[in-house]
């Protein structure tokens, strides 16, 4: 990898990582089309780009929730119990996303994860809670793994690393705070990310059309810049994130996911 292509990577992974940590976004919806592009730009053939691109996204976003994981802890915004159980039933639902994900053409991989963001989008421009005293987190074992489990198969159906339906979830349906939604969710998605990135890991590993060197379906010299950048990016967004506004981050938080899932249906 050239120099230059390290640096428009960092660059990526910096703002990857900022949004990531103003918007509770996870990153991918910016890593996912960047690692398309790269992927495609680097000759990996067509037909295991989007597996590329989406194994790889899920590594780098392990590393951004993590550091979200770590303001939002220090923010007290994470409930814990939540986090766990979300992230258990999440390590099966990535690990069986990823192997069905292995056997889908990468047209079918970005039209899910299109889908994906459609539902994000209207969810939370029709599930805002009238104003008034928030009411106290459902942390029920049957809803919180079932949240887990849909967040781990559609984490690693989109590349994306879940948090994009685990915090509309999370804040419509289990009455969570946007911003506890927000540090919960990031908590769980560093489990079911690294969870997902393994089983492309797998799945990929010894496939005759990945490139020499690349093992699975992580390309592991794009992933390093990424990760370079979106560490410091996560902990400037997380930081800003604490002082923004609740009700003007989820407005923006919606138009980001309605740009992008535009962008997937039409790529």
């Amino acid at each position: 990898m050239d120099i230059v292509a390290a640096v428009l990577l960092a660059l990526a992974g910096l703002i990857a990582g900022f949004l990531a940590g103003v918007f509770g976004i996870g990153g991918g919806i910016v890593l996912v089309p960047v690692l398309l592009y790269y992927c495609r730009s680097a000759g990996v053939s067509s037909l295991v780009a989007t597996h590329v691109a989406m194994g790889t996204s899920l590594l780098v976003v392990m590393f951004i929730s993590g550091t979200q994981t770590w303001g939002y802890w220090r923010a007290n915004q994470a409930i814990w119990r939540g986090a766990v159980l979300v992230a258990l039933a999440g390590v099966l639902g990535a690990l069986l996303g990823s192997s069905v994900a292995a056997g889908l053409e990468g047209p079918s991989l970005r039209k899910i994860f299109g889908f994906v963001l459609l539902v994000a989008v209207a969810r939370l421009f029709s599930g805002k809670r009238k104003q008034g005293k928030e009411l106290e987190p459902n942390l029920a074992l049957p809803p919180l793994l079932a949240t887990g489990l849909l967040v781990g198969l559609v984490s690693s159906l989109s590349g994306i690393g879940g948090a994009l339906i685990a915090v509309p979830l999370m804040y419509t349906y289990l009455r969570f705070p946007l911003r506890k939604a927000f540090g919960t969710s990031s908590a769980a998605i560093v489990i079911t990310a690294a969870a997902g990135a393994a089983g492309y890991l797998v799945r990929g590993w010894g496939n005759v059309l990945l490139p020499p060197g690349m093992p699975g379906f992580i390309d592991w010299q794009g992933a390093i810049p990424l990760i370079l950048g979106a560490v410091p990016g996560g902990i400037i967004g997380t930081r800003l994130a604490a002082r923004a506004d609740t009700p003007l981050v989820r407005k923006f938080y919606a138009i980001i996911l309605l740009v992008v899932m535009l962008r997937m249906f039409f790529l």
